[in-house]
């Protein structure tokens, strides 16, 4: 048996999208601790932001999770721009050149920050097509583009449902491929917000296992990931 045996129900290895390759040759273990250190603030500053920077938005998978942490960052420290993003920037006036009054100013100060956080959080190859009016406009069709409309989020729901029924391991798929791709499917399910029950999926992998005996031992140890009801 020279498949190695994976646990798509660890976080570690189903949100880093990691194929469980153990090949020392791509191991970080020897990394200067020092590049290694500044590798995982940046990772960190990308995913969460600072007081200076929002989080980033770099693949258009991460959509649900960045939204969510974007907001957040936006009501805490310019709340302002956050009230522009989600009521709409009412003033006619696009020049600012031409506001008198400081509320004026303050809501067309707030509004161009905004537009302007955004475009400095999401990857540009995600945002830069994108026509808007305001903040508000752009903010909900990134949403659209990233997640899709209503009907699109419907029929996508409806095929994941699916795929998760019919999964099983595919013809001369080692098994390692086939916990990877339930690893991703997964992921999809999590994003689209379906749920199903740590049995359910523990279930469906155990029986997409190859039927040798080899593998009871490995079936087993999936069974036993799931915590004791009390």
């Amino acid at each position: 048996m020279d498949d190695i045996f994976l646990n798509p129900f660890s976080d570690m290895y189903a949100f880093t999208g990691s194929s469980g390759n153990n090949d020392t040759s791509s191991s970080n273990t020897n990394e200067d601790p020092p590049k290694k250190r500044k590798k995982e603030a940046w990772e960190s500053e990308s995913a969460f932001g600072t007081f200076n920077k929002p989080p980033k938005l770099m693949a258009i998978e991460d959509y649900s999770r960045w939204a969510t942490k974007f907001e957040d960052w936006l009501m805490a420290f310019a709340f302002p721009s956050w009230k522009s993003m989600k009521n709409g920037y009412t003033e006619e006036k696009e020049n600012g050149a031409a506001l008198r009054s400081a509320e004026e100013i303050e809501n067309f100060v707030a509004e161009q920050k905004c537009v302007a956080l955004l475009f400095q959080s999401v990857q540009e190859d995600i945002i830069s097509l994108i026509d808007y009016s305001n903040a508000k406009d752009l903010w909900d069709k990134l949403g659209k583009k990233c997640i899709g409309s209503k009907e699109i989020v419907k029929n996508k729901r409806k095929l994941l449902r699916k795929e998760f029924d019919l999964f099983g391991c595919l013809k001369n798929e080692s098994v390692c491929k086939m916990i990877e791709r339930f690893g991703h499917l997964k992921l999809e399910l999590v994003r689209h917000e379906i749920k199903f029950s740590d049995e359910d999926l523990v279930d469906k992998l155990f029986d997409s296992l190859p039927d040798e005996a080899d593998w009871r031992y490995y079936a087993l140890m999936l069974k036993n990931t799931i915590a004791p009801e009390i």
